[in-house]
């Protein structure tokens, strides 16, 4: 399960760089909190419902890097 999380993490970084976004940018677009990204990191989310949301706004800058 801490590989899983760590790669979740991760995936979330590399496709935030790939976006020319900044973590901290990403999250305060989402609606989510700087801290609970870093929280994210160490230990699993209490809530999907965050990580759905940063999954969602990467969506659509990867959307946008297409066309």
């Amino acid at each position: 399960m801490v590989a899983k999380k760590k790669d979740l993490a991760q995936t979330i970084i590399q496709r935030a760089n790939a976006s020319g976004l900044s973590i901290s940018r990403l999250c305060r677009e989402a609606g989510v909190s700087r801290r609970w990204f870093e929280d994210f990191k160490r230990r699993p989310p209490r809530s999907i419902l965050l990580f759905l949301r940063l999954d969602a706004k990467l969506k659509e800058y990867e959307t946008q890097n297409i066309e």
